[in-house]
């Protein structure tokens, strides 16, 4: 199976033959993905002396340990998700930073999943990178301004950008390891979280 670009369907499909914790993992190991576009955004308000705590990495630490076993009560994922929410520094944002929004969202969106586990709150995180990559792989082709582009649809560039093609064939990995291990072992958590790295960089190159 390997999924493509924008293909909700398919995606919603191999969902729901996944156990619900096995959906949290792979919405987590999405936000790895995205995450560093919030650090990006985070130490550049910070230079305009922003000064606040990082909850957003706080909570996505704690959905992993959810995944390994700690016992959460509902409550502290309801506070949580209130606490990033409320912390988010929307003041400081502009039209340079969505990134770091979607990246923030995909995490709230983990949260709520982790309280109600479901196919449906899954792919609101999938949809958050899918629009990241629109946006960036649009703004990039429109920098470009080549010509050859205007014969080609914005959706065929964005399908085709290495940028998506790697993000496809990395959910596609992915979602076959989750089928083939009934159990999220420590050893397995740590492979899902880690193999998402690259090079400290997101998933648009971006650090």
């Amino acid at each position: 199976m390997n999924l493509k670009y924008g293909e909700f369907d398919i995606l919603e499909r191999e969902l729901e033959a996944l156990a619900p914790m096995h959906q949290v993992a792979f919405a987590a190991a999405c936000c790895e993905r995205l995450y560093p576009h919030y650090d990006i955004y985070l130490r550049t308000i910070r230079e305009d002396d922003w000064d606040g705590e990082d909850l957003f990495r706080v909570a996505l630490d704690e959905i992993w340990k959810f995944l390994a076993g700690k016992k959460v009560d509902a409550s502290r994922f309801r506070q949580l998700y209130s606490d990033c929410d409320q912390s988010y520094p929307s003041d400081y944002e502009n039209v340079e930073t969505p990134e770091g929004q979607r990246a923030a969202d995909a995490i709230l969106n983990t949260l709520e999943l982790c309280l109600d586990p479901s196919v449906r709150q899954t792919i609101l995180v999938a949809k958050q990178i899918y629009q990241t990559l629109f946006e960036y792989i649009d703004y990039l082709t429109c920098e470009s301004e080549d010509e050859n582009s205007e014969d080609i649809s914005e959706e065929e560039i964005v399908t085709n950008h290495p940028f998506t093609v790697r993000e496809m064939a990395k959910q596609s990995e992915d979602l076959q390891r989750l089928r083939e291990t009934p159990t999220l072992t420590g050893e397995f958590l740590q492979w899902l979280r880690t193999s998402s790295e690259n090079g400290g960089k997101s998933l648009l190159d971006l650090s």
